[in-house]
């Protein structure tokens, strides 16, 4: 269906921002503009017919303002926190939903996404490209340029140990640059409603104008639910990747998860069943991580915090969170 659009255009933002503020709902909107309205300049219509557009929202948790009132966590000490059920679509708790945030590698879940979605044979095998990342700290698996592996085995790796050379060499396969990839993750974000995300390079290495917030990851998230693949590789704790060097040498290596919670030794909540996650940190982000747990009766949740002070009390928030609101 093609739409035309004159030259005083409505902005992109507007029109989603307008749409997610109605919340969860299966209404739809009937265009205010149509074939009978000739105003050349302000004319929004299908150039075969009139038809309605549904609410952009309508199968999503959204909350208008911060829900609070049901945990006794405390905001002092974190940035963002959300939990959303998702088979009631409702805001179980939020604060600071919209705020614009370094994510740092909780990007790599739009990466991951694009992956999916352009990538149909996941065992695939390609030559990795230039992966080269300079800056100091930066989490790496030691990929070179040549070395060939499968796109299944780079997302565990971006995925489990969080390789930053794992997330631009999917990102160079599909898109063939890091910055033509950036764009495809922006698309992809407004498409989806993130309204509030802009990203710029594929791995969340902090970087200006690079930033999301705890709805989007939430729409994110939720978007890749719908693979399977990735709910089996989030709860995966080690992979042994096994790979070709450029130079024809057979290599194996194991990719071990950041999630405490699979890696044991840490309190989990009482309420729910940690199934798997992603961790996010930068020295700009604090410590980040998403959930998806499910309790006793099978109901599933995300649960997502942003800029905690430290890993303890990341997951003393998630757990607080799960046990208060859940």
């Amino acid at each position: 269906m093609k739409w035309s659009i004159n030259s005083k255009k409505i902005s992109a933002a507007f029109l989603l921002g307008t749409l997610l503020l109605s919340g969860c709902g299966s209404e739809n909107v009937p265009l205010s503009y149509g074939s009978l309205d000739n105003n050349p300049d302000y004319s929004l219509e299908d150039l075969k017919q009139q038809t309605t557009i549904p609410l952009f929202a309508r199968e999503l948790c959204a909350a208008a303002s911060d829900v609070t009132q049901k945990s006794s966590v405390s905001t002092a000490a974190l940035k963002s926190a959300c939990v959303y059920d998702l088979s009631g679509k409702k805001v179980l708790y939020s604060y600071n939903a919209n705020e614009h945030l370094s994510p740092a590698s909780l990007t790599k879940l739009m990466t991951v996404l694009l992956a999916f979605e352009n990538c149909p044979d996941l065992d695939q095998k390609i030559s990795v490209g230039d992966v080269t990342i300079k800056e100091n700290g930066a989490q790496l698996f030691g990929l070179k340029e040549g070395d060939r592996l499968s796109i299944r085995d780079l997302l565990y790796i971006t995925l489990l140990p969080s390789a930053n050379d794992a997330a631009l060499a999917l990102a160079i396969y599909i898109a063939g640059s890091e910055e033509a990839f950036s764009d495809m993750m922006n698309e992809r974000a407004l498409k989806m409603g993130a309204t509030n995300t802009h990203f710029v390079n594929p791995h969340g290495l902090t970087a200006e104008e690079h930033y999301t917030c705890a709805y989007d990851l939430y729409l994110m998230f939720n978007e890749l639910l719908k693979y399977p693949e990735f709910t089996e590789i989030i709860q995966t704790a080690s992979k042994t990747i096994e790979y070709t060097s450029a130079d024809g040498s057979l290599n194996s290596k194991d990719a071990k998860t950041t999630n405490q919670y699979l890696k044991g030794g840490i309190d989990t909540p009482k309420a729910v069943s940690i199934i798997g996650g992603k961790t996010g940190s930068t020295q700009a982000a604090g410590k980040c991580m998403i959930v998806y747990a499910t309790s006793g009766n099978g109901k599933p949740y995300i649960v997502v915090v942003m800029g905690a002070e430290d890993v303890d009390s990341l997951y003393k928030t998630i757990n607080r969170l799960c046990d208060d609101v859940i």
